[in-house]
């Protein structure tokens, strides 16, 4: 229907309305509302003296209210609530929670960045739901998060769910490769740990064999042959030695 032609209806039931009630006087009141924006819901009241149906509405009024802003179509009692600083729905609330576009803001105590699993769906973050990100395993300390880097003590730090794993971690310490298992590496060759892994267990370096758990620094020199205390000198002054001091436990991790 064309603008001239609704005006014309709106006209035309108007005067019936006026003359019906000068000629029959009834009790019966129509309240409708001036619906501008055409979302099917008005915001200013209008009482006419007389019963209407829902045929009878005419153009640019509506019989439902509560309209709160009636220059926008997309802004009535039954629109989606939208997180764009609008009240959509006219309930009096801009952007709550759970509107139509909302994120997940997880619950971070700790102002780390990273929240716990519990979440709200917001527009923008709140109270203690600030975090976009989730994963942090300790939510009462900061420090502790998955970007965190590893540090050796006996936390995990970066909850990963291993604690002092990796080379390389904060206040990390040289264990040396010893094959052997006799407490002592060979070389310089080492990893920076937090605690023994694997063949890289030896704190101290100093072996001159690492193939035989005899041979250490420190080991009762036998007329063998062999360095046994790796002090460079073979079978040194046998006859005159001590007896042998107690071979060192290896240990055990």
């Amino acid at each position: 229907m064309f603008a001239g032609e609704r005006t014309m209806k709106s006209a035309k039931f108007f005067l019936f309305a006026a003359a019906f009630s000068a000629f029959f006087p009834v009790s019966a009141k129509c309240v409708l509302f001036i619906d501008r924006d055409g979302d099917g819901f008005g915001g200013e009241k209008t009482v006419f003296d007389y019963e209407c149906s829902d045929d009878d509405i005419p153009t640019g009024y509506s019989k439902k209210g509560g309209d709160c802003n009636d220059n926008n179509r997309y802004v009535h009692p039954k629109a989606d609530e939208l997180c764009n600083g609008i009240d959509d729905n006219c309930d009096g609330k801009i952007d709550p929670e759970n509107s139509k576009d909302c994120n997940r803001y997880y619950k971070d105590l700790d102002y780390d960045g990273t929240g716990t699993d519990e979440y709200r769906c917001l527009c923008v973050s709140e109270g203690d739901f600030r975090a976009l990100e989730r994963g942090d395993c300790n939510d009462s300390n900061p420090k502790i998060h998955p970007e965190a880097k590893e540090i050796c003590n006996d936390l995990d730090d970066n909850c990963n769910g291993i604690v002092d794993e990796g080379e390389n971690a904060a206040n990390c310490r040289p264990f040396y490769r010893d094959s052997d298992g006799d407490g002592f590496g060979i070389g310089d060759e080492s990893r920076c740990l937090c605690k023994a892994d694997g063949i890289f267990r030896a704190e101290k370096t100093g072996d001159c064999n690492d193939n035989n758990p005899d041979i250490y620094p420190g080991a009762y020199e036998h007329f063998d042959r062999l360095d046994n205390n790796c002090n460079g000198i073979i079978d040194e002054n046998p006859g005159n030695l001590p007896p042998p001091p107690p071979r060192p436990k290896p240990k055990k991790y």
